[in-house]
This record gives C-alpha cells, structure tokens and sequence, in this order.
C-alpha cells in the first residue's frame, strides 16, 4: 500500500447516519465517511463539526477527480476557493491511497487518522477557523484513490 499526503493554508453536531442512510449530499460512501470521521476527530479536540457546502465540495470534487486524471498530486491555490465560494478562508488536504480492497469506511477512518498524525494536516483538520468542509475522491481503474478535503469560512 501507499499514501501520500500534503497539506495548504493553514452547536456540536457528528454526521452519523442510520444503517442503509442516504450518502446525501456526497456524490459516494467514501466522500461521506471521510466528512463523518473528520466531524468525529473535530468535536473529540473540542472543536465545531463543519457542515457541507456545496460551492466548497465543488472544488474538492473536480481537483480529487483533476488529480486522477493527470496522475499529479499537488495543491491548487486556496485562493481558488476564497475567490470561487465567496469566502476568507480555506485550506486542503490531499491523500492518495493505493486501496482496491478497503471498504469506503476504513479507509475514510485510515485516511483521517493519517491526516491527524500528520502536524500541518492535523492543523488544518481542527483549525477554528474552518466552517465549511467538501470533500472529492476519485479511483482509478488500478485502485488507486485521489482525495481532497477543502476548508473554508
């Protein structure tokens, strides 16, 4: 297995739902999961959940799929975002993952917990600054995973 992660930029509610719930408003299992497990970290540090935003998920989902697509791994601008979504924060982290046998669930949870040992994703994850949260993952045909996690207020 590999991974790979990098960082930029620098009412308590946890997404948990029932068994067979809809993924809504995530575009599949694995986007969500990485959200419900990025809430969980957040409200264990004492810090706020982050809700989805649609204009923020936008980014993360078309650079997740801009990464697979090209086989890079590197960061956009946050300024793309701010100007993109109308806001005066944001930050990203990005992961990929050579999994074609983890369920979506583990390797949301793998995935957040190597952001959480990591210093600068780890920041990024908590930051009190962050509100907002989108979230993209794109597969390739061999297995391997892109995945953004933005930030933004």
């Amino acid at each position: 297995m590999l991974m790979t992660l990098s960082t930029l930029g620098a009412t308590t509610l946890v997404v948990t739902p029932a068994a067979n719930a809809s993924t809504a408003p995530y575009s599949s299992e694995l986007e969500w999961a990485i959200h419900k497990y990025t809430n969980v970290e957040r409200v264990a540090n004492g810090r706020r959940a982050v809700a989805w935003s649609s204009c923020v998920d936008r980014y993360a989902e078309g650079w997740a799929a801009h990464l697979r697509n090209t086989g890079r791994f590197y960061h956009r601008s946050w300024r793309t975002i701010t100007s993109g979504c109308h806001k005066t924060y944001a930050s990203e982290n990005i992961a990929h993952y050579y999994s074609p046998t983890l369920s979506a669930d583990a390797l949301a949870k793998k995935i957040v917990g190597m952001w959480m040992n990591s210093p600068g994703h780890r920041v990024n994850l908590l930051s009190s600054k962050a509100r907002t949260i989108g979230v993209g993952a794109a597969r390739t045909s061999s297995g391997r995973w892109y995945m953004v996690q933005n930030f933004a207020s």
